[in-house]
């Protein structure tokens, strides 16, 4: 197969250090965002508990993304999710750095905590939006004393002035974090059918549903159905391919039905996997024999790199001839790929070694 241009739709800076948790709600978070990595990662793959544990620095993860995988963009998210890490997890001083660095390389949405001052709220997003951002992403829930606190994306008070500003500023895409909830959350927040007026009010705005499938099947794919501008989005989802393909198979043939090959972004979730894990799993997927939805390579082409790059303008052979001769390829084309994990640990061997 020819390898596609690769467009990873969620990849993530993470800061899972425990100095970074917010109590027991963080440590749970933690122990179940950490619960994924050895179960994706073949044996002798895998990072220790210690090195997982860490605050994944900018240049660290681009190397991974770029040297370690055949990814040629991430698109970085950063998240509101300080109810778990004072940070928020992927905090926007990193996505606005890779942005600002890597221009070609990377597709950034800034985070914003909806559950905050709206003024706030408007300034966070104008600064960011101004630093480079590409789009925006949202969290529609937090943990408050044993409970949980939830928005809807069809609120005209909380909701709607974040679409009115992203239509102001020229922003076409909007992800939410939708159908997974981490920790002791309920899930009235992770459900799906208050996007459905966000996408009607604004046709011009792409909804992206993260994590799409892992929850509510049947109102993501009537939502697809029903809206031209809602896509499914695959983090974590796209692990179905090494943990149940079954299930992948059935979500395949649920959202390509509904949306077609077109509608349906490939997302890594790393650097919890490693992308070229999860990339080498999509590549080798085969859907049954006799299913109406094989992944042809025009198909894979799509999923993997075509429907985001199409989202976000990108021209993708002109893009190729600008990313031509640039470190990374270079580096790629002369020495392949690296070793899994091998520039975390590099870059986290020097820094001990030059505070030693």
């Amino acid at each position: 197969m020819k390898r596609p241009f690769v467009i990873d739709g969620v990849c993530h800076p993470y800061n899972f250090k425990p100095d970074n948790l917010n109590g027991r709600f963080g440590r749970i978070f933690n122990d179940v965002m950490h619960s994924f990595h050895p179960l994706v990662n073949p044996p002798g793959k895998a990072m220790t508990r210690e090195e997982w544990e860490s605050d994944w620095q900018p240049e660290e993860f681009i190397e991974t993304m770029l040297l370690e995988s055949w990814t040629d963009i991430c698109a970085v998210h950063s998240t509101p999710i300080y109810d778990a890490y004072a940070d928020g997890l992927v905090s926007n001083e990193k996505g606005a750095y890779l942005k600002q660095k890597y221009p070609d390389r990377v597709i950034w949405y800034t985070c914003v905590d909806l559950f905050d001052d709206p003024k706030k709220v408007q300034r966070t997003l104008e600064e960011n939006l101004a630093k480079g951002a590409d789009g925006i992403k949202l969290y529609p829930s937090r943990y408050v004393d044993g409970f949980t606190e939830s928005w809807r994306m069809d609120s005209r008070e909380v909701a709607f002035p974040v679409f009115e500003l992203a239509r102001k500023h020229g922003i076409k895409n909007v992800a939410v974090h939708k159908a997974l909830p981490i920790g002791p959350i309920n899930s009235e927040g992770m459900r799906v059918d208050d996007i459905s007026a966000a996408a009607n009010r604004y046709q011009e705005i792409n909804f992206q549903i993260v994590h799409a499938g892992f929850m509510f099947v049947d109102e993501t794919k009537m939502l697809m159905m029903n809206h031209p501008n809602i896509y499914a989005t695959m983090e974590a989802s796209m692990l179905f391919a090494i943990l149940n393909p079954m299930e992948q198979v059935r979500l395949f043939s649920e959202f390509f039905g509904a949306g077609g090959f077109e509608r349906v972004i490939y997302a890594s979730a790393a650097v919890n996997p490693h992308p070229q894990i999860v990339l080498e799993a999509l590549a080798n997927f085969q859907m049954p024999q006799g299913n109406p939805f094989q992944l042809t390579e025009q198909a894979r082409a799509q999923i993997m790199g075509g429907n985001l790059a199409r989202l976000h303008g990108i021209d993708v052979e002109q893009r190729k001839q600008a990313l031509a001769a640039d470190r990374f390829e270079v580096a790629r084309g002369k020495d392949g790929l690296r070793a899994p994990w091998s520039s975390a640990r590099a870059s986290r061997a020097q820094a001990s070694r030059n505070h030693g």
